[in-house]
């Protein structure tokens, strides 16, 4: 073999290093997230938020790299569910608990209520993507929260007090404590719940990939402007559009059921 088919077959078989390390920039930015959130000040904090969002990015992007130069692999796929435990299960809690839980009642010796609380949703995070991995019915959709989107949901909040909008300046917007921990509490039980979410960029591609270009487009044009804000409100809709849809296919179920025993 020559050495041009030798480099050639070197390089074959070390491509998957290109998705692999897209995934490793998600733990990356899950990490620096973490130190930042460690600092404890409300700039830190947000920035924190900021990194789990550019870490969505990245684990959006190297699925999409790995379909594409074919080099799909279980390491692949190990790597990206431990890269998103950390990314959108403890990178959040930790921004969580510096930011609201810390101020929750001391209980002694450095405990405080805010570390019984604090865990909840990690747990829930990281059962949510064992399970993912195991399951063979999420092909075309997720039975649960993506925690991708529970992750940016939670690590965003904080940020919403630091938004400036055009024309109207910063806004004073603060989250009362009660209400945070109420949403930290439902997001991480809704990523283990039964609930069933879209793949919904994958299903707007399929309707027509300009479409989902004008969306990204359209995206990019509030990330811009509204920011932190544009990150939460896409999120935040998402997750109640998939709540919604769940309920009213309950209703339909129920209505059928019951309509089906009076036939009987």
């Amino acid at each position: 073999m020559t050495r041009r088919k030798k480099i050639g077959e070197f390089i074959k078989k070390k491509r998957s290093i290109v998705p692999n390390m897209i995934t490793m920039s998600n733990m990356t930015m899950g990490f620096f997230a973490i130190l930042f959130a460690s600092k404890g000040d409300a700039v830190s904090i947000t920035v924190a938020g900021v990194l789990v969002f550019f870490g969505a990015i990245c684990d959006a992007l190297d699925g999409a790299v790995a379909r594409a130069m074919n080099v799909a692999s279980p390491v692949g796929v190990e790597l990206d569910s431990l890269a998103d435990g950390i990314a959108y299960g403890i990178a959040p809690a930790v921004i969580a608990y510096q930011a609201f839980l810390i101020r929750l009642p001391q209980l002694g010796h450095g405990f405080d209520v805010g570390m019984i609380i604090a865990p909840i949703y990690p747990i829930c995070a990281i059962y949510r993507l064992a399970r993912f991995n195991i399951s063979s019915e999420e092909k075309y959709g997720f039975t649960g929260l993506p925690s991708p989107a529970a992750g940016i949901v939670i690590a965003c909040i904080p940020g919403l007090s630091y938004a400036t909008f055009p024309f109207f300046g910063s806004i004073d917007f603060t989250i009362p404590l009660e209400v945070f921990i109420v949403i930290y509490i439902f997001i991480g039980l809704l990523m283990v719940s039964k609930v069933d979410y879209n793949k919904i960029f994958a299903d707007i591609y399929k309707k027509s990939p300009v479409i989902l270009v004008i969306t990204v487009l359209a995206l990019g044009v509030l990330l811009f402007f509204f920011r932190m804000w544009a990150i939460f409100t896409v999120t935040a809709l998402y997750i109640i559009a998939g709540l919604v849809n769940y309920m009213v296919k309950s209703v339909r179920r129920i209505a059928e059921m019951q309509h089906s025993r009076e036939g009987e």
